[in-house]
């Protein structure tokens, strides 16, 4: 049997390096389909399926939400991350794990080594508690790792353990750091030990320099105390569940855990408001499998990955349409060596494991080909994420595997037809006259024209999902905003993080929006919390006279904390009353503006100006605020991108007592992105050491949010072209041959008064039969698969009429092109030549 294998390879070997034009060819056609495939894979294979470098990562789970790890709040305790108070009710009080840690990411962490030099201005760490390691059972590289006693009182342990990755760039894996000090954010912290190499934290997707105790949080998130608060959620946990626990057991004790919590002293420490919310709401503790660890990425881009896996199947299948019909047609050439074969005693099974090899030999090559092309796509899908964008993407056995089968069932599946329809040549006929064999292409070419007209369908389904997603996307990025956002630039600052208390805080915006305004190209400035599209959202409760209802969550809106001049600044109509305005400061009225979602929802479309609600807390329930004015609606933060605009409510930012941070919206003549140099140098003019988030155009951060559904258009629509181009290479592949078959019977035609215009029409016309038949199959199948797209549309239906109509377009001018050029030559046959050579 194996003698027998390797003859036949050997034989396939010698066949492709007879044909170089035919193997290459075919080689290069089924690299892009294989290739796209790996490429997909690899990426779906590092977000969605790897598991953590740890030690048995199928026992870990994560408590909070995996999908959301760098999210914190401040108010009614949350269950998606915790605040550390929770977490150690949660880890002291659980029977089901044999080890709960938590962890908080930290994003531009500056670094300074032993002498002031700045290594890095703006890594990413992350702050784990001192069982950490222990939990994920890790073991250093050098040094040790953290121990419980390393996270005990708040800033008592200045220690820092590096990443391996990090050692090896910054310190070129010299072991002489381990015990010296760096500088974060400016404080000397020792380092201890160096973490195992390929081990970057437990957020998919973001590379982790260095982890530092919880417990020196006031000096690595700088202003902020967070560890003895039970209102600051900040912390994503991960649990190794006891042997025989499940996730289910995992989760009901948990919550027993945290309702017990909430009735004794960690509930105590926390306000009867939260408590009731508690309650209220039911709030659950959420238990997942945690061997992935947790990632951002995962809810914005698992969808789109799978439907790109989709898409590039169909692209596969297409390929395999090409190599089926370069097979059919190489083999009419190998008709008389079939026969000769079977004459002298070859059986068919035989001769079909030959063939098979064959196919299944180039479908290798294939796949090695495309292996290395999907090194580049691998590249271009990582940067379609983000610049910062980290994913384990070094292949493994899994990727290999994929390659392999997806590898040997194209072989098969674009091979299995030529074979079956070369056995069934007949021996006599064949070595009787083989030089006249072609005149039997006409039966045997109803396989190629088949595959063709399903090409076409398969070509339909991708440019018509391509087609949806684009139409979508322009939809969606040209909707109305409520403003005009081409000239906007949006700059984050964390004064608290520089040491500015609230009353400081409020005079520095006050000094930023005069110095940036006294530039000349800029048209105006203001300043709020929040601001627009900046990655930040508050929300509260409130009381509306007029308005009950017993559930909190109805009564919730949305809120930021404006400076004057802000609805002017950005470009927000103001429908009737005022705005925010300079004379609304610390000790007037408190006011608000509502926008319209607001009176429709809480003031039931009546006009609001003059009324007034308050925020449902303790502290502000004395504190009505006088509704002053009404904004126009306004897309202003990415999850409300697809959605209508929710009920919001502006405050006047000088009339809260702590803003938190600053966000700066300046509007300015010329073009944003070279205004954001000039922002940038004016914040800094004022203080050097004032830390910045960042200062980007509106239309950068509005592409940020929406990133995940402009890399999927971006995707298919290279695919869908990469799938017209090999639509357009069969066709006129197969039309091409056709003429080559019909020489004899062209010459006949027009030796008998035929024009050249009516060979090119003959020859045409089967060609857009072909396309004819392909679209009748296509288009309900396309309808039908276009439900798939449902949830990512914008603004169309699935069965959206103009997508349709113009993929059919553009199917029918590909297809006229591509057999256009064999109908030319057609009909410059010459008849005296054509009915000599037969």
């Amino acid at each position: 049997m194996i003698t027998g294998l390797l003859q036949d390879v050997r034989y396939a070997l010698r066949q492709l390096r007879k044909n170089p034009g035919f193997t290459a060819v075919a080689v290069l056609t089924l690299a892009l389909g294989i290739g796209a495939n790996t490429a997909i894979f690899t990426v779906v294979n590092a977000l969605l399926l790897k598991m953590l470098p740890v030690k048995d990562p199928q026992e870990l789970v994560v408590v909070g939400n995996p999908t959301d790890p760098n999210q914190d709040s401040n108010g009614t305790p949350s269950t998606e991350v915790f605040s550390y108070p929770l977490y150690k009710e949660l880890r002291d009080g659980n029977s089901v794990f044999s080890g709960l840690c938590a962890a908080a990411s930290r994003h531009r962490i500056e670094v300074e080594a032993g002498q002031g030099e700045t290594l890095d201005q703006s890594i990413t760490g992350r702050m784990v508690s001192g069982n950490y390691f222990t939990v994920l059972g890790l073991k250093p590289a050098a040094g040790r790792l953290f121990f419980d006693s390393d996270d005990t009182a708040e800033n008592a342990n200045p220690v820092v353990v590096l990443s391996y990755g990090y050692w090896q760039r910054r310190f070129a894996l010299s072991p002489s750091i381990i015990g010296k000090d760096i500088r974060l954010n400016g404080y000397p912290f020792t380092v201890v030990g160096v973490a195992p190499a390929r081990f970057d934290g437990d957020v998919v997707g973001e590379q982790m320099s260095l982890f530092v105790p919880l417990s020196m949080q006031p000096e690595i998130v700088r202003g902020r105390h967070w560890l003895n608060s039970g209102n600051n959620s900040w912390l994503l946990l991960f649990g190794r569940l006891k042997p025989g626990t499940t996730l289910a057991q995992a989760a009901a004790d948990l919550n027993v855990v945290f309702q017990r919590a909430a009735r004794g002293s960690y509930g105590a420490a926390l306000s009867s408001d939260d408590r009731k919310a508690i309650i209220d709401r039911q709030m659950k503790v959420p238990v997942s499998a945690g061997g992935g660890g947790a990632s951002d990425l995962r809810a914005d881009y698992r969808i789109p990955l799978l439907l790109l896996m989709g898409i590039v199947g169909l692209v596969l299948l297409i390929a395999c349409v090409n190599v089926a019909n370069l097979l059919l047609a190489r083999a009419s050439t190998r008709n008389k060596e079939i026969a000769v074969r079977m004459a002298i005693g070859a059986d068919s099974g035989r001769l079909l494991r030959q063939l098979l090899t064959e196919s299944i030999l180039l479908a290798f090559l294939g796949g090695i080909a495309g292996s290395l092309l999907s090194i580049w796509g691998v590249r271009l899908l990582v940067g379609l994420f983000g610049s910062d964008t980290d994913l384990p993407l070094f292949p493994d056995a899994r990727v290999l595997g994929f390659t392999i089968t997806v590898s040997l069932l194209t072989g098969i599946l674009f091979g299995l037809v030529p074979a079956l329809r070369t056995l069934k040549v007949r021996v006599y006929p064949t070595l009787k006259d083989a030089a006249r064999s072609t005149a039997e292409r006409g039966s045997r070419f109803g396989w190629s024209k088949a595959l063709i007209a399903g090409q076409v369908a398969l070509s339909l389904l991708v440019l018509f999902a391509a087609g949806l997603l684009v139409r979508s996307l322009q939809k969606l990025m040209a909707q109305d905003f409520g403003y005009e956002r081409a000239h906007l630039v949006i700059a984050r600052l964390d004064p608290a993080a520089a040491g500015y208390n609230s009353a400081r805080m409020k005079l520095l915006a006050q000094e930023l929006v005069t110095r940036i305004a006294s530039t000349s190209e800029v048209r105006a400035v203001t300043y709020s919390t929040n601001g627009l599209f900046s990655g930040t959202e508050s929300n509260d409760a409130i009381l509306v006279p007029g308005f009950n209802t017993d559930d909190i969550g109805l009564r919730t809106a949305n809120e930021d904390y404006v400076g004057p001049n802000y609805f002017g600044a950005v470009g927000i109509s103001i429908l009737s009353g005022r705005g925010i305005e300079a004379q609304d400061a610390a000790t007037s009225t408190r006011v608000a503006v509502v926008n319209e979602a607001m009176v429709k929802y809480f003031f039931h479309g009546q006009d609001p100006i003059g009324r007034q609600f308050t925020i449902d807390d303790p502290d502000w329930r004395d504190k009505p605020l006088t509704i002053v004015g009404v904004s126009r609606d306004a897309k202003d933060h990415s999850r409300g991108l697809r959605e209508r605009v929710q009920p919001r409510f502006y405050m006047a930012f000088q009339q809260i007592p702590e803003p938190g941070q600053i966000v700066l919206e300046t509007q300015v003549a010329g073009s944003p992105s070279d205004a954001v140099v000039n922002v940038t140098s004016q914040i800094k003019a004022i203080d050097p050491n004032l830390p910045i988030s960042f200062v980007k155009t509106l239309d950068n951060l509005v592409d940020s949010s929406a990133a995940n559904q402009i890399a999927l258009a971006k995707l298919s629509a290279f695919f869908a072209g990469l799938a017209l181009l090999l639509a357009c290479i069969g066709l006129y592949g197969v039309l091409s041959y056709t003429v080559s078959g019909r020489t004899r019977e062209i010459g006949v035609r027009m030796a008998l008064g035929a024009r050249r215009s009516d060979v090119m029409q003959l020859v045409l016309r089967e060609g857009m039969l072909l396309v004819a038949v392909g679209l009748a199959v296509g288009i309900p199948l396309a309808l039908g698969s276009g439900r798939v797209l449902h949830s990512f549309l914008f603004g169309l239906n699935s069965t959206d009429p103009l997508s349709l109509i113009g993929v059919v377009l553009l199917l029918g001018m590909v297809a006229a092109l591509a057999g256009f050029i064999p109908a030319r030559r057609a009909s410059r046959v010459d008849p005296m030549v054509a009915l000599r050579y037969e």
